[in-house]
């Protein structure tokens, strides 16, 4: 008999309910995206606290990002040594209480050191739930439940870009870090409720040298090369338009306030509805397709994101974010499959690169922003979607295997 399946009753009778794993899967993804871009929003409002450059203020997003791409990898090491859950909750809890205590910053360099700690707790979340995913639920109900969780990681993202905004108006930037580190922690509560113990995990053996070890296998696979590429695209393109529009629609002739950019990040709301869609849609046609379907789409958005009329800027973002969100769900659950084996260490290397082209995608462009503006940043994320569009077509080919009846 099987062993790779419970049936349902069973499963209910040993561990949480279907409903609720797959629950605590959607609150892992937002608990890291509550704080991640926390102050993207911000930057024009910080601007004016802490009297600093677009360059430096995008800093406070760079920062938390490359800290998220140098912990990556240990992260993933950790989760295949260790095991996923034990992993997730730790990095919950750190993810936490940094934080709260970033609220103590009195200068902009406190603020980026704590923005920082930040990131290297976040890594955790991701490399361990994915893996978790991969291992606890069957092949075919794998991209369902990424989907789930990218879903989680959507509305997150708009959470706490939307709950810092909304505070930071009424009570100031330290009391929105107050507030998103609480959400942290709460959630942290149901997560350990709510996702059991491993039943498919197998440590890995060997400690550091081997994990090492997997990293170099997976270094020589060119599948999963050309897919930690993509990651590097998707979040340069997400990242680039969303800390430059903010500048852009607080200047003339928009004059955007706080509450208006914190409502702004209402257009995240469509991944929720996007990427379950993506789910169901990779099971019939295949991630490849689905992924340059949504290429075209984040493409397209961004064209009608460069007319003047606000409406047709929040419908070009809101196609824009869904197309990304689509493409991302499909590009994380392909890493597991590319990996075969190590997996948190291979989710580890593309959350590497993924994180540095979302730090790339905040600092780089500041140097055309000054000189091109919004029209010179869209035209960089067209590029670079282009680019991530034609890589997956390529790479992603499926392997031809023989026909049988």
């Amino acid at each position: 008999m099987s062993t790779t399946a419970l049936p349902s009753s069973l499963a209910e009778t040993v561990g949480p309910p279907e409903w609720l794993r797959r629950a605590a899967v959607t609150a892992a993804g937002m608990c890291a995206f509550f704080t991640l871009y926390a102050t993207q929003g911000l930057l024009p409002s910080l601007q004016s606290v802490f009297h600093a450059g677009v360059a430096e203020l995008s800093l406070t997003i760079t920062f938390t990002t490359l800290a998220v791409a140098v912990a990556a990898p240990f992260s993933g090491i950790a989760a295949d040594r260790f095991g996923r859950k034990r992993v997730l909750l730790v990095s919950l809890f750190g993810l936490g209480l940094s934080t709260l205590l970033a609220a103590t910053a009195t200068s902009m360099h406190g603020l980026l050191v704590w923005r920082a700690i930040e990131g290297l707790f976040i890594p955790g979340v991701f490399t361990a739930t994915v893996a978790y995913i991969s291992e606890e639920w069957q092949p075919s109900e794998v991209p369902a439940v990424t989907a789930l969780y990218i879903s989680g990681s959507v509305a997150g993202g708009f959470s706490g870009r939307f709950i810092a905004g909304m505070v930071t108006a009424h009570a100031g930037w330290q009391a929105a870090f107050v507030v998103l580190g609480a959400i942290d922690l709460l959630f942290l509560l149901l997560i350990a409720r709510g996702m059991p113990a491993s039943r498919r995990f197998k440590a890995s053996s060997g400690g550091v040298r081997a994990a090492l070890s997997g990293f170099a296998l997976h270094l020589r696979n060119p599948k999963l090369l050309g897919t930690y590429a993509i990651g590097f695209g998707i979040l340069f393109s997400q990242v680039c338009t969303f800390t430059y529009v903010s500048f852009h629609l607080a200047a003339e002739p928009y004059h955007f306030d706080l509450k208006d950019l914190s409502l702004l990040f209402t257009v995240y709301l469509v991944g929720m509805i996007a990427t379950p869609l993506a789910g169901k849609l990779a099971w019939t046609f295949g991630k490849r397709r689905v992924f340059v379907a949504a290429v075209v789409l984040g493409s397209g958005g961004m064209l009608l994101a460069l007319l003047s009329p606000v409406w047709a800027i929040v419908l070009g973002l809101t196609l824009s974010s869904g197309g990304v969100f689509i493409a991302q769900s499909m590009a994380t659950a392909q890493v597991p499959a590319l990996a075969g084996q190590a997996r948190s260490a291979a989710v580890g290397l593309y959350v590497l690169c993924y994180y540095v082209g979302g730090s790339v995608g905040a600092f780089g462009p500041a140097w055309i922003w000054a000189h091109a503006g919004w029209a010179g940043c869209v035209a960089l994320v067209l590029f670079a979607q282009l680019a991530i569009g034609a890589a997956a077509w390529r790479l992603w080919k499926p392997t031809p295997i023989t026909a049988t009846v």
